[in-house]
């Protein structure tokens, strides 16, 4: 399906470097084009999942996003992150009643269930 993009006289398709909500990786381009008054697009966007997140919740498993202690409590939208992550399986979360497929884990806890795993 082609959707036709409306050009911006002064920035073209006006593009955006596509980042995953989840881990921040690159992992596409978005095509802004004309904005309201003709506005240059943001050259980064933190939008949708990438390829590997997304691969993780569809096969019902949860993204696990370490963020440090005293942040998850305060309920914010975007708690300090720390820069581990981890995607761990449907038997994973469902043994350990987890509903959501994105969630933030507090550094001390983490590192508790994770002893031992070397992240990249």
């Amino acid at each position: 399906m082609s959707k036709n993009i409306p050009l911006s006289p002064k920035h073209g398709l006006n593009p955006s470097v596509l980042h995953c909500e989840c881990c921040g990786k690159d992992y596409g381009v978005g095509l802004m084009g004309r904005l309201p008054n003709d506005e240059e697009a943001p050259k980064d966007v933190v939008h949708g999942l990438c390829p590997d997140c997304q691969g993780v919740i569809d096969q019902g498993g949860v993204m696990i996003i370490e963020v440090r202690d005293g942040e998850a409590e305060k309920q914010t939208k975007n708690p300090y992150r720390t820069g581990r992550i981890c995607g761990c399986s449907a038997q994973f979360k469902e043994r350990n009643k987890i509903e959501s497929p994105i969630i933030y884990m507090e550094q001390t806890l983490f590192s508790q269930i994770f002893q031992g795993v070397e992240f990249k």
